[in-house]
């Protein structure tokens, strides 16, 4: 197993949507993409209207990651959890606005979750 984290650039695959070949590995996803992961969500959920993201660093995501949920009117909670300390008042802030699924941009990766109605 490998990870990479320019897959297309580094001409492992021809695209994300279709890498064709005979490769597995993993890749962190880039921020163009990271848009795609409110889309995929609100698939899940088509009735999605509020999703927490929980971010360290990574600003370029959030801002993509916005800019899909805005066409999709879907409301984004940033969450800083660039702490330990900062990780269950951000849980708690996600409970208290009844965000129903949640993103994370941690070290230039992202994963998802939602809580099924």
């Amino acid at each position: 197993m490998s990870q990479d984290d320019a897959p297309i650039g580094n001409g492992f695959v021809a695209s994300l949507a279709r890498p064709q070949g005979n490769i597995t590995g993993l890749s962190t996803l880039e921020p163009e993409v990271s848009g795609k992961e409110v889309e995929l969500l609100k698939e899940i959920i088509p009735t999605l209207a509020r999703v927490a993201v929980f971010q360290s660093k990574d600003a370029k995501m959030l801002d993509e990651i916005k800019r899909a949920a805005t066409g999709m009117k879907v409301q984004i909670d940033n969450l800083d959890i660039s702490s330990a300390k900062a990780i269950e008042p951000a849980f708690q802030a996600a409970t208290k606005t009844h965000a129903e699924a949640a993103l994370w941009t941690v070290s230039g990766s992202i994963t998802r979750t939602y809580h099924p109605r």
